[in-house]
C-alpha cells in the first residue's frame, strides 16, 4: 500500500512540474539566488529573486538587504555578479529592485491581472533553468490602484520564498511570500518594484539607510550630483565611497566623482593615491579646466591644512601651477581667486590684497573677497581704519536676507571693532553672529563676547554668557574662576562665594578656585577663613596670593 501512495505522490507531482508551457520554463533562465554579507564578510541572509530584463535589473524581497554591507547574485548558469546598487524597495510588501554589474537574462512583468482560478506556476532556482510547481490563484487584491496581490493555493518550501510565478505565457507576474498569520502562499506584484525609480533624494528614504549598498543614481547628472551630496551626509564612510565610484562610473568625463574620491584619499593621508586620482580626472575630464582647477585646491587644502604631513610631489607652487594651466584653458575669476589664496599663504601680502581687490570690481565679487583683503592689510600692518573699511564691504555685500554663510564676516569685524576699543558695536556685531549661527556657537565664542561685554560695562550680559561658556565647555575651571572674580568686581559676593566653591569641587587642583574662594570669604566678612584659602593658594604656587595675604592681614 505504501508503495502505492508513493507512487500516486510521484506521478502527481510529475504531472504538476511538467504540465507546464514551454514558454514557462524559459522564465528559469531569469531566477537567481541572493546571498548578502555584513561588513566582516560574514553571511547576513539569503534568498531568490528574477530578473527582469537583460540590464542587470533584478526583484527580490528587501528583507536580505536590511543591515547588509554587500550581496551577490548567482544566475541560473552558475555566474556570480555583485549587487552595486539598490533602485527602492518597500518593507511593506517586502520588496526591493537592485542593479547587478553585467548582462543579464530576463523575464519580462505581466501587464494583464491573472484572475481568481488561473494556473501560474512557481519557478524554483536550478542551475540550467530550474522546476516550475504549478499553483492556483485564490483571490488577487489590488493596492496603489494599479498593482495586484495575489493569494495562491498548493504547497511551496520556504526555500522558495521570493521566487517567481510565471503565468501561462512565460511573463513573471510577482514574487512568493509567506503570510506571517498562516500557510497561505502570497505573491507581490513585481512591476510594483520595477516602477521604483531613484531620484537625487531617494538616498534620504530611511529605509534604503538601513544598507550600506549604495542607492542606484539618477541618469540625470545634477540628480546624481545631489545623491551623492546627500550620502555624504549620512556618516556611511563605506557607503559614500561606493557611491562616488558609481558616480565616476556613470559619469566618467565629470570631474566630481574624481574629486570626491581624492578629497578622501587625501583626508585619510593618502597622498600619493590621491594624486594618481586626479590626474585620471585630468586625463578624463571633458572640461580639462576644471580638473586642473579642482587638483589646485586640492593641493592647496592640504599645504594649508595639513603642512606638517610632507608629501613631495605637492607644494605650493604644484599648486599654483595647476590652477594657472586652469586660467590658460579657461579664464574664469574663479581661477584667479585660488592664485590669490595661493599668493597669500606664500606670503605675497601685498600682491595677494591686489590680486582680491582687483577680483572685487569682477562678476566673482563676494564678502570673502574684501575678508581676504582685510587679512592682507592686517598682515602688512596697515592702520585699523583701513581693515575696518574692509570688513565693512565684507557685510554689505553679504546677501539679503541674511543666513548663516554671513555669520564669519560679523564675527571678524566684531572682532576688529573690539580691538580698536569699539565695544559697544563689536558686541553688536557678535550679537548679528549669535543670531546668525543658532545651535553652532562654542564656549570660546560665547568668553570672547564676554570679556567685550565686559570693557563695554554691559555686565549682566556679560555673566550671562559667561555662564553659557561653562556651560558648553562642561564646567571648565579657568571659565568657572572668570565667572567669581566678575561676580566679586560688581559685589555679588553670595554669588562669587558658590561660584569658587563650585571651582574647587570641580578642580581641586587648580589654585585659582582657592585664591577666589578667599577673596570672597573676605569680601564676605569672614577675614580668618578668607586668609585661610589664600594661604591655600599660596601653599599651591599661586604668586599672587601671597601679595593678597600680606594686604587683608
Amino acid at each position: 500500500m505504501r508503495y502505492y501512495i508513493l507512487s500516486f505522490l510521484m506521478l502527481f507531482l510529475g504531472q504538476r512540474l511538467l504540465a507546464q508551457p514551454s514558454a514557462v520554463k524559459n522564465a528559469g533562465k531569469a531566477v537567481f539566488t541572493l546571498t548578502t554579507f555584513k561588513a566582516d564578510g560574514s553571511l547576513l541572509g539569503s534568498s531568490h529573486g528574477v530578473f527582469i530584463d537583460n540590464e542587470g535589473h533584478g526583484v527580490s524581497d528587501w528583507t536580505p538587504f536590511a543591515g547588509a554591507d554587500h550581496a551577490v547574485v548567482v544566475d541560473a548558469s552558475g555566474k556570480k555578479m555583485d549587487v552595486v546598487s539598490i533602485t527602492g524597495a518597500s518593507d511593506l510588501y517586502d520588496i526591493a529592485l537592485f542593479q547587478v554589474e553585467g548582462k543579464t537574462t530576463g523575464v519580462t512583468p505581466a501587464n494583464g491581472q491573472v484572475t481568481k482560478g488561473n494556473k501560474v506556476w512557481l519557478m524554483n532556482y536550478g542551475k540550467g533553468g530550474g522546476t516550475a510547481l504549478e499553483m492556483t490563484v485564490d483571490n488577487v487584491e489590488t493596492f496603489s490602484g494599479k498593482y495586484f496581490y495575489y493569494i495562491l493555493s498548493g504547497d511551496a518550501s520556504d526555500n522558495a520564498v521570493s521566487c517567481p510565478f510565471i503565468n501561462s505565457n512565460g511573463l513573471v507576474i510577482g514574487l512568493m511570500q509567506r503570510a506571517t498569520t498562516s500557510n497561505a502562499i502570497h505573491a507581490t506584484d513585481v512591476r510594483y518594484a520595477a516602477d521604483f525609480k531613484s531620484t537625487g533624494l531617494t538616498v534620504s528614504e530611511p529605509l534604503l539607510r538601513k544598507t550600506s549598498i549604495p542607492v542606484t543614481l539618477p541618469k540625470d547628472k545634477d540628480q546624481a550630483l545631489l545623491s551623492m551630496m546627500l550620502t555624504a551626509q549620512q556618516n556611511d564612510s563605506v557607503k559614500y565611497m561606493k557611491t562616488v565610484a558609481l558616480f565616476t562610473r556613470h559619469f566618467p568625463t565629470a570631474t566630481e566623482g574624481y574629486t570626491a574620491q581624492a578629497q578622501a584619499e587625501s583626508a585619510r593621508g593618502d597622498y600619493a593615491a590621491a594624486a594618481r586620482t586626479m590626474e585620471s580626472s585630468i586625463k578624463n575630464a571633458s572640461d580639462k579646466s576644471e580638473a586642473h582647477y579642482e587638483y589646485a585646491r586640492l593641493i592647496y587644502q592640504k599645504e594649508a591644512y595639513h603642512a606638517d604631513a610632507p608629501f613631495a610631489a605637492w607644494s605650493l607652487d604644484k599648486a599654483m601651477q595647476e590652477v594657472e594651466e586652469a586660467y590658460r584653458l579657461k579664464p574664469l575669476p574663479l581661477y584667479q581667486h585660488l592664485q590669490a589664496q595661493i599668493t597669500f599663504m606664500q606670503g605675497n601680502h601685498q600682491q595677494a590684497y591686489d590680486q582680491f581687490m582687483t577680483l572685487t570690481g569682477t562678476e566673482l565679487r563676494n564678502p570673502e573677497l574684501y575678508y581676504e583683503a582685510a587679512q592682507c592689510k592686517q598682515h602688512l600692518q596697515a592702520p585699523q581704519e583701513e581693515i575696518l573699511a574692509l570688513l565693512d564691504s565684507a557685510v554689505a555685500n553679504c546677501r539679503e536676507p541674511l543666513g548663516p554663510e554671513a555669520a564669519p564676516y560679523f564675527l571678524a569685524r566684531g572682532a576688529a571693532l573690539d580691538q580698536a576699543g569699539q565695544y559697544r558695536k563689536a558686541v553688536a556685531d557678535y550679537n548679528q553672529y549669535d543670531s546668525l549661527y543658532v545651535g553652532m556657537r562654542t564656549a570660546e565664542f560665547f568668553y570672547q563676547r564676554e570679556q567685550c561685554e565686559v570693557k563695554a560695562r554691559m555686565y549682566q550680559q556679560a555673566l550671562d554668557d559667561i555662564a553659557r561658556a561653562i556651560y558648553l565647555s562642561q564646567g571648565d575651571p579657568m571659565l568657572i574662576a572668570e565667572m567669581c572674580s566678575l561676580q566679586l568686581r560688581l559685589n555679588l559676593t553670595d554669588d562669587a562665594l558658590k561660584t569658587s566653591e563650585l571651582c574647587m569641587k570641580v578642580a581641586p587642583e587648580y589654585d585659582e578656585g582657592y585664591l577666589l574662594n578667599g577673596l570672597a570669604l573676605i569680601q564676605a566678612g569672614k577675614k580668618k577663613e578668607g586668609l585661610e584659602a589664600l594661604q591655600k593658594a599660596k601653599d599651591m604656587g599661586n604668586q599672587q596670593a601671597g601679595e593678597l595675604i600680606e594686604k587683608h592681614k
